[in-house]
């Protein structure tokens, strides 16, 4: 199908809301109807760099809201209930259930560990696990690296 510049601004505005506002995955958004195939949309990104500029951003924003909601989730209880099967007498036995009511931790653990590891990749500079603030970004050097530098500018410097 062939978009109207007009339509192209529409649906890409709409999916640029739906991952900023929301936190939607653009594989989930483009699985919608009225969204264009995958392909296409990867190729207007391709064809206009502040459409893929605006969807780098909105994919930053989208780590951002999803970190926001993992500290939500560790920090507000989840009430659930568990059942426990009992078996009195062996295996002829009575069998008992046994309903617990109480805060889902380990469903919250999971959450938290699954947003975790998901905005590390989705934004490793600002979530991964390994930071460098000494470089600015560039190779850090082995010492032996270090030193084969030191004297290639030594020489350039005596030429």
């Amino acid at each position: 199908m062939a978009y109207t510049e007009e339509r192209k601004t529409k649906i890409f505005n709409k999916i640029i809301n739906l991952i900023v506002d929301e936190g939607t995955p653009v594989r989930q958004i483009l699985k919608e109807k009225w969204a264009p195939s995958t392909s296409t949309f990867f190729d207007w990104l391709e064809e206009d760099e502040k459409k893929a500029k605006r969807y780098a951003r909105a994919c930053e924003i989208r780590a951002d809201i999803l970190f926001e909601e993992m500290h939500e989730i560790a920090f507000t209880p989840e009430i659930g209930e568990t059942v426990e099967m009992n078996q009195k007498g062996g295996k002829n036995g009575k069998k008992e259930m046994k309903k617990i009511q109480g805060d889902m931790l380990g469903h919250r653990r999971l959450k938290v560990d699954t947003l975790k590891w998901q905005i590390s990749k989705l934004n490793p500079k600002k979530y991964g696990d390994k930071l460098d603030v000494t470089s600015g970004g560039d190779k850090i050097l082995s010492a032996e690296e270090r030193s084969q530098k030191i004297r290639e500018l030594k020489e350039k410097l005596n030429q």
